[in-house]
């Protein structure tokens, strides 16, 4: 299980490290092209926007992991431990609610709109809204370990 963890740890986080200089470097040399010659794609720039779209899809699983989402604690800190777990637990239950919720209308959304090509690139628009379900199915497998911790 472990192993399973950390792979996905080093997945995520490589896959963010990726997107991120693709990001960074894409909009330099747009910047660049546009300021110096004049020049603008507008097919790059709805790649950069996807991009963008998935790093903060994906980053946010992983902040999940790291605990790096907000969190109001005022309330829980000032409780026994057994029931800051069991607000930990519930909480990673609502998370895994909304996470299949939106995964489900994300599903939905994909079959009704996925084969219409974007107008800029013409890649159809379900690969675009496929990173919203895989990044959701990364939560509730980051929510799930977080809960099997909290029995650890």
């Amino acid at each position: 299980m472990k192993k399973l963890i950390l792979g996905t740890d080093k997945f995520l986080s490589t896959l963010g490290i990726v997107l991120n200089a693709v990001l960074a470097s894409g909009v330099v040399i747009s910047v660049l092209l546009r300021y110096f010659f004049s020049i603008a794609f507008v097919e790059s720039e709805e790649l950069l926007t996807m991009v963008f779209v998935a790093t903060t899809f994906f980053g946010s699983a992983l902040g999940l992991r790291e605990g790096d989402h907000i969190a109001i604690t005022n309330f829980v800190d000032r409780a026994s431990k057994k029931k800051q777990r069991i607000f930990a637990i519930i909480c990673q239950v609502v998370i895994i609610f909304v996470s299949v919720v939106m995964i489900y209308y994300s599903m939905r959304m994909i079959a009704k709109v996925g084969k219409v090509p974007s107008p800029a690139t013409g890649i159809k628009r379900g690969w675009y809204y496929a990173i919203i379900p895989v990044s959701f199915v990364f939560t509730i497998f980051y929510s799930v370990v977080d809960i099997v911790g909290q029995f650890i």
